[in-house]
């Protein structure tokens, strides 16, 4: 016996013109079946034919001379292992679900083949009662559909190696490929460099307001910042939150869809690893900060996201929804957005967020989003929480914190508003990783939220006055090209005939004294630009625009500004 694989092209009649050269041939088939790869548009078909090893060499020389045909190989029964082939069609009403079962799946070496809105198929190779065995595990989950065919035959050098090695942990080495934030290295570096301007890193210049530090004193007075407090946080301020939430963002949520983190940091990275898998792919709008392309590449153990850029069009970043769709397979699990932008400024529209909100449910996916800066908004733009859409609600993870809109960027607090099943999965990480935020932080956001938006609104208005700065400065030179900033407190201009943005960045701070940060950091979509923190006194901005400006100048007709 010798089994014979085809890889072929998804074209009509290609099952047809395989069988003819066997039939030609007058070559009983004793088992054919077809099943789907990874490799998009391509099948394997697998025969198993009684007939000699010449006979078959002459078969596969017939079969590459279809077209359609794209590999042929052969194996003797020495070789085989004979198994079964089964495809599950289960009910997946939500990503949390989804999750679950292929976590089973994965168990019982099974393949994910195809996901949709209510529904994941798998594909299992294996003896008739581990099919069996598998089966009645997904049984709870509830089973559309199940095609079982005859026996297969595999490689006994796969068979052999199969599951030996796949649930080896990868080693830890993909650590040392990470690179520091190029935010955080053009900050360093600027502290060395004497009479240096940092327009790199997003720290608020203002000051944390007093009445929010004189409630942390009186909690300290009081003993109450003296034990751990619950890991999910203090349930007066998850209470504040989720009215808070209800309030400025829409989004229906109780104390109990609230979880207070170590800043918005540790709830992004705590989200990344509680409700993904290494295997699994995630979606980043870009450009989009570079810490949470770090942090998903810590979640899947290297692992880079899948970017999708947005498009400059007229001055503006526009998203296509399309082209966000079609980055969508089965292996995609989430979309991450940050809304408002950081580093681009841009706020996602009402029709943009529906048609991610659209995506996410025709393909069964969570949605992440960071709204750390929703209360900075300009130019009449509304920030809209994509939670606050029913639709989506519990599959949408939202992250907030009280760092930029209460000048708290060192007490450390972010939250996450959620579906409760999903905090669950969530907060196993964030307990392992901190136990429970600062318990005097705790009651200094406490302070901040039950304040209501007057703080980061008073903020909002000066942030806008030097948004302007900003246009005013930059416009003085045509090799300096600015999008609308929308949001956030970031500009990202592009600079005309950079080839290597990175060194641009870094000759920039050699030469004129001023730290911007290179957008290639920031993913797809952003190389050529720079991004400009205007967070910053309006002395120091206007400076550091204009060593920057002057820089540009005296060296425009020199390649790549050196």
């Amino acid at each position: 016996m010798i089994t014979i694989g085809i890889f072929a092209e998804d074209k009509p009649g290609v099952l047809y013109k395989i069988a003819d050269i066997f039939l030609k041939r007058k070559i009983n088939i004793e088992s054919l079946t077809v099943s789907k790869t990874e490799r998009k548009g391509i099948s394997r078909f697998t025969i198993t034919v009684n007939t000699d090893k010449e006979t078959v060499e002459k078969i596969s020389k017939q079969l590459y001379r279809i077209i359609e045909v794209v590999k042929v190989f052969e194996a003797e029964d020495k070789e085989l292992v004979y198994s079964e082939l089964a495809f599950l069609k289960i009910s997946a009403t939500n990503p949390l679900k989804r999750r679950e079962i292929e976590d089973l799946v994965e168990l019982y070496n099974g393949k994910v083949v195809f996901v949709d809105k209510d529904s994941i198929l798998v594909q299992k190779v294996g003896r008739e009662e581990e099919i069996d065995s598998m089966l009645n595990l997904l049984k709870p989950y509830g089973i559309k559909e199940v095609v079982r065919t005859g026996r297969i035959a595999v490689l006994k050098s796969e068979e052999k190696l199969k599951g030996k090695f796949e649930k080896i942990l990868p080693s830890p080495s993909y650590v040392a490929k990470l690179e520091l934030s190029a935010i955080k290295a053009l900050e360093h570096a600027g502290r060395n460099i004497k009479g240096s301007i940092s327009l790199a890193q997003g720290t608020p210049d203002f000051l944390t307001p007093n009445f929010i530090k004189d409630s942390a004193k009186k909690a300290m007075e009081k003993s109450l910042t003296d034990k751990y407090t619950s890991g999910y946080g203090i349930d007066e301020l998850r209470k504040a939150i989720a009215e808070k939430v209800r309030r400025d963002n829409k989004i229906k949520a109780d104390y109990k869809n609230v979880m207070v983190t170590h800043g918005a940091t540790e709830a992004l990275i705590a989200t990344f690893m509680g409700v993904f898998n290494p295997k699994d792919e995630v979606i980043v709008i870009t450009p989009d900060y570079a810490s949470h392309i770090t942090q998903i590449s810590l979640a899947r153990y290297g692992g880079r996201p899948v970017f999708v850029s947005m498009e400059e069009k007229e001055g503006e970043w526009v998203l296509n929804l399309e082209k966000l769709e079609s980055a969508v397979n089965h292996k995609t699990k989430g979309i991450l957005i940050c809304n408002p932008s950081n580093p681009t400024g841009k706020v996602f529209s009402r029709e943009e967020l529906k048609g991610i909100a659209d995506i996410a449910l025709r393909h069964n996916l969570f949605i992440i989003t960071d709204e750390i800066y929703e209360y900075f908004v300009f130019g009449g733009k509304e920030h809209i929480s994509i939670a606050s859409f029913e639709e989506v609600a519990d599959r949408t993870i939202s992250i907030f914190g009280v760092s930029k809109a209460y000048a708290m960027t060192g007490w450390r607090i972010g939250y996450i508003v959620a579906d409760e099943r999903v905090l669950k999965e969530v907060f196993k990480v964030h307990d392992a990783l901190v136990n429970c935020p600062a318990v005097v932080s705790q009651y200094a956001a406490l302070s901040a939220i039950k304040s209501g938006p007057e703080v980061p609104k008073k903020f909002a208005k000066e942030y806008e006055r030097r948004r302007k700065i900003v246009v005013e400065e930059l416009s003085k030179t045509d090799k300096i090209v600015l999008p609308k900033m929308e949001g956030a407190y970031y500009a990202f201009p592009k600079i005309k005939d950079v080839e290597d943005d990175y060194e641009f960045a870094f000759r920039v701070l050699e030469r004129a004294k001023v730290a911007v940060v290179p957008g290639s950091a920031f993913g797809k979509g952003g190389g050529g630009h720079v991004r400009i923190s205007y967070c910053k006194s309006e002395e120091e901005l206007r400076e550091g625009l204009r060593r920057l400006v002057e820089y540009v100048e005296n060296n425009r007709r020199m390649s790549n500004y050196k």
